[in-house]
């Protein structure tokens, strides 16, 4: 392994282990960048090279900032951001990190930091998602921009990085609830991961003062879904009327399927990307590709008949998840609003 890991692209930051106070660096080719559907044990080569750090090494050693720090998407999860991250990766210069682990482990120690059962402390939890943050902003050549794809479960750290990181910009990707629990109900491992979000998401509600009265275990999973959803939903309207409004992108996964066109070209302006790059973009194998196995194929038409299939089979649960959505603005109708109270 490089003697000083944090200033050497070709490593970046794979596994954070908090117990053990120590960060694992793999070096991982641009091909293998590429390819990662996420940046996990999947992502490996069969031999990797790389080693264990001390976190405390790592901080002092840690460049303090780069000249143009990595952009983010956050989203609701299984709505179109792992098509769209491959999608952006059309303009030459953009790199793509998707799902890196020691976000996920950041994100689930970062509500608790502080406190006297945490492994972080308050300072030390921000100095690691800052020195995180600029290890995946160094792309490999010839790219000299990087993008982080988080997980789902990341989303509240959006506001933590665009007040860390000055220079970064966010993208904010959902999807209208209905299509939403569709693509959540046709894969029991899709519910799985919505319903694993759901702790944090209902904690995310009260601290906005809607979670009066909510507990997950008297809730079904269509509901506990559709928790998660609006939870989503009012967090991102949050961070666009926010101080960082102007660094944020709201989008809708169907706006981008729809038009294509228009939503790229939107895409670019905000990240600073080319125009002339849409074309590109538009042209892209990733949309006839499923984009977590590029080697299949699945299109447009394929998603429109899994999700038609989906509300026929599932159209039950799908009805529960839009039923609680629609109690909840009926019970807060001057928080919610009726843009909740139908779907």
């Amino acid at each position: 392994m490089s003697p000083s890991p944090s200033h050497d692209p070709q490593f970046l930051p794979f596994r954070l282990d908090l117990v053990g106070q120590r960060v694992l660096w793999v070096r991982l080719d641009a091909d293998r960048r590429r390819a990662a559907a996420f940046l996990d044990e999947r992502a490996l080569p069969a031999q990797p090279e790389g080693g264990w750090l001390p976190l405390s090494a790592w901080l002092q050693a840690a460049p303090a900032a780069v000249a143009a720090p990595a952009d983010a998407i956050f989203h609701i999860g299984h709505c179109g951001s792992t098509l769209l991250a491959r999608l952006l990766e059309s303009w030459p210069s953009l790199q793509s990190l998707r799902e890196p682990l020691p976000l996920r482990v950041l994100a689930e120690a970062w509500p608790v930091r502080g406190q006297a059962d945490a492994r972080l402390s308050a300072d030390g939890a921000g100095q690691l998602l800052r020195a995180a943050w600029t290890a995946w902003s160094r792309p490999l050549p010839p790219h000299t921009r990087s993008l982080v794809k988080a997980t789902s479960s990341c989303n509240g750290l959006a506001e933590p990085l665009l007040d860390a990181v000055p220079g970064m910009r966010a993208i904010l990707l959902d999807l209208p609830l209905r299509p939403w629990l569709a693509t959540l109900f046709k894969s029991p491992d899709s519910v799985n991961d919505a319903a694993s979000a759901a702790a944090e998401r209902l904690r995310f509600l009260r601290d906005i003062g809607l979670g009066d009265g909510l507990a997950l275990h008297a809730m079904s999973l269509p509901e506990q879904c559709a928790m998660g959803w609006l939870a989503e939903r009012l967090r991102f309207d949050a961070l666009a009327a926010g101080p960082h409004a102007a660094r944020v992108l709201r989008l809708d996964f169907e706006a981008l399927l729809e038009t294509p066109e228009t939503a790229l070209a939107a895409i670019a302006r905000h990240l600073g990307l080319a125009e002339a790059g849409v074309p590109a973009a538009l042209e892209s194998p990733a949309w006839g590709r499923y984009s977590k196995a590029q080697s299949h194929e699945y299109g447009r038409r394929d998603r429109n008949h899994d999700l038609q299939l989906a509300m026929q089979r599932h159209g039950e649960a799908i009805a529960a998840g839009e039923a609680w959505v629609a109690a909840q603005a009926r019970r807060w109708p001057d928080r919610l609003g009726p843009r909740f109270a139908a779907p």
